[in-house]
């Protein structure tokens, strides 16, 4: 059934085509709250808060992608200042500390849970207005724990994302986590009536502006950055060769994916040092014995084995349903007693890293491999402090972590843990997210991740709000030959860099323009002597959301949204003469627009939940013969609830529905939704070529 729609348009009036182009621009403009903002927030954070508050209030949920150091905690508070209701922001342990100290600077009150804890299926026991999840990419995948956790706990509450970097590898990754907090028709106003319409359109992204909110240019202010290549001497290039010759030795597997898996494992581990390899080595002897004992290797094991540092590789769930082909070679237990019984090589890169350090400027050093985090903290002796996923020292003595890398950020001049405070930080990508580490000037990646949002997330440590420096030092060690050709992970970086890069400068709005689409139609009426044709801008509200939709006049008369159609009669309309006309002329045509535009925005789907909707009808035709005016209320919530388009987390409350019985459905508790709001629309502005 089809929401009622209200088709009221506004008076026509005539204006040059400059005009008419502009209100359609303006009808895409991603809605601003107005409003005092918290004193708290820099002059280049308000129009993101506005944004955010518009979204949160209209939507129901926000991303904001801002680049990293441009302080989206301090936005987030913003957003939690004015929340009435409780907040609760998820953030992975290594910040909490952080989020505590910076809400009760801001005054806001809120309850941090971990990512960890999620993990692990802990949820907070506590009721919440607003739900603020910090470095969400995270949850980008949804058969991960932490999401199949926390998307069930969100739903019916206000949730606002923060990442830096919402695309890891593809635009499924930003969709999925649009699904875990809007509902998947949230562009419907704009043409696309499910978010999954815009996997590979780029040229749709533009609409997720509305719920997206990155601004273009906004980066912390760095003078100079400053990049130099270590690249590879006569010894390093000597230790690839050797390195690949001995993965070369290994059989691995008879399953093409699963050997590939390994070597990957292998191959990336050498490229960050001998120790991070021989690491690995004991690691698939352990591997190995564990499926002789057990009989066979299983998916679990592999995915134990590659542990996260893969999860950019491997695409887990096709892994996971596919039949394991063949077994892990035993045979292989016999080469890695030879290899291993002999000493690890001697790692010359080490010297040459910390002979190139030791110039006094502070520096960060990045690894994804605890062995060779451990490797240069042993070479670099009491002077060196350290952070991994499990401990924080200087040099020998374990410390607090906190206290660690307080020695690396803003407090450094006041930190008095001990006489002097550490030149060097040799961290795991366990502190490449969300921390302040601005104190230091220079940042090293040991080894190269594998893709470029974690090398946007390390450096974003350094190249933030608070940076003093004119100029930010950024190192990388480049592997070596042998191991570049075999693992390629330079080239995976680039491409991986490319396709975010495009998809998120497509999501870029500039923040200064807050204009309200304009209440009348502007038409320009033109002709060329070619065909006649038409290009109207159709804006559409329902519920507090707002879209536009463009629509052309297609050869068969009807009307289409193909864009290279649109931009083709446009690049007509600007080398056609204007026409003097009545504008009543083109108000059939502009109601014929506005007609199929509201098609495509009405388009409803509740295939998803047909079988429940079925059965919750059925259950209220019996209540309603009993005059049950209790259970008729609770199943009408229930339907508007399987009626409307799910989120991530509603869908797993739909399949937990299902396999209830009539009995216990009556009694479900769900989050209310919306009802079937009417839907408005008229133009704001029409090409017509006659």
């Amino acid at each position: 059934m089809h929401d009622p729609a209200d088709v009221a348009t506004p008076p026509l009036a005539m204006h040059p085509l400059a005009t008419t182009l502009q209100w359609i621009a303006d009808a895409a403009i991603p809605a601003h709250m107005s409003g005092n903002p918290p004193p708290f927030l820099l002059p280049q954070q308000i129009g993101p808060w506005r944004r955010v508050m518009a979204a949160l209030r209209g939507w129901g949920g926000a991303l904001l992608a801002e680049r990293p150091g441009t302080g989206k905690t301090w936005i987030a508070l913003g957003a939690a200042l004015a929340e009435s209701a409780s907040v609760v922001a998820f953030v992975p342990a290594i910040l909490r500390r952080q989020w505590e100290c910076a809400a009760a600077r801001a005054g806001v009150r809120l309850t941090c849970w971990t990512h960890e804890r999620t993990s692990r299926g802990v949820l907070p026991a506590t009721d919440a207005g607003l739900v603020i999840v910090d470095e969400a990419h995270r949850f980008r995948d949804p058969s991960a724990r932490r999401t199949r956790t926390l998307a069930p706990w969100i739903v019916g509450r206000r949730v606002l994302l923060l990442t830096a970097t919402p695309i890891v590898n593809r635009m499924g990754d930003l969709l999925a986590l649009l699904r875990m907090i809007v509902p998947d028709d949230t562009l419907a106003l704009d043409g696309t009536p499910r978010l999954g319409d815009l996997e590979g359109r780029i040229e749709g992204a533009a609409a997720l502006r509305r719920v997206v909110v990155r601004t273009t240019g906004a980066a912390p202010v760095v003078f100079a950055r400053k990049t130099e290549y270590v690249r590879p001497d006569s010894d390093e290039i000597r230790r690839g060769e050797a390195a690949v010759a001995i993965v070369n030795r290994l059989v691995l597997s008879e399953s093409t994916t699963v050997r590939r898996l390994l070597r990957s494992v292998l191959l990336d581990a050498a490229g960050s040092s001998d120790a991070a390899l021989w690491s690995s080595l004991h690691r698939y002897r352990a591997l190995l014995l564990q499926a002789r004992d057990a009989g066979g290797a299983s998916r679990a094991m592999l995915r134990r084995f590659a542990g996260e540092t893969l999860d950019q590789l491997v695409l887990w769930p096709v892994l996971d349903v596919a039949p394991m082909q063949g077994d892990l070679p035993l045979g292989d237990l016999h080469h890695l007693e030879e290899i291993l019984a002999g000493p690890a090589p001697r790692e010359a890169w080490i010297g040459r890293l910390i002979h190139r350090c030791l110039d006094g400027e502070v520096t960060t050093c990045f690894t994804r491999h605890r062995a060779t985090a451990q490797r240069l903290r042993e070479s670099m002796g009491d002077s060196a402090a350290w952070v991994t996923g499990v401990a924080a020292g200087i040099g020998p003595h374990r410390m607090d972590r906190e206290n660690v890398l307080a020695a690396f950020g803003p407090a450094r001049s006041t930190w008095r843990a001990r006489r002097n405070a550490p030149l060097m930080l040799i961290a795991t990508d366990v502190a490449a997210e969300g921390l302040d580490l601005h104190a230091a000037g220079r940042i090293v990646h040991v080894d190269l991740p594998w893709t470029a949002m974690r090398i946007e997330q390390r450096e974003g440590r350094l190249l933030r709000l608070g940076q003093h420096r004119q100029q930010v030092e950024v190192v990388v060690r480049i592997p070596p030959p042998a191991i570049e050709t075999a693992l390629a992970p330079a080239a995976r970086i680039d491409r991986k860099g490319e396709i975010t890069r495009r998809w998120l400068t497509e999501l870029e709005w500039s923040g200064e323009d807050a204009r309200s689409p304009h209440s009348g139609v502007a038409v320009s009426l033109l002709t060329d002597g070619g065909h006649a044709a038409a290009v109207v801008a159709v804006l559409l509200a329902k519920g507090g959301r707002q879209g536009v939709i463009i629509v052309a006049s297609a050869d068969d008369g009807g009307w289409t949204t193909d864009r290279s159609l649109i931009d083709a009669l446009l690049g007509r309309a600007c080398h056609a003469i204007a026409v003097t006309s009545d504008a009543s002329r083109c108000a059939h045509q502009i109601g014929e627009a506005i007609r199929a535009a509201l098609a495509l925005a009405l388009a409803r789907d509740s295939g998803h939940a047909a079988g429940l909707i079925t059965r919750i009808h059925r259950t209220a035709r019996h209540a309603a013969s009993r005059r049950d005016a209790a259970t008729m209320t609770r199943l009408d919530r229930l339907l508007r609830f399987a009626g409307s388009s799910p989120t991530t987390g509603a869908r797993a409350i739909l399949a937990q529905l299902a396999m209830l019985t009539d009995d216990n459905l009556i009694r479900a508790d769900v989050a209310d939704s919306p009802g079937l709001d009417s839907v408005s629309a008229h133009a704001v502005g029409a090409v017509m070529l006659v």
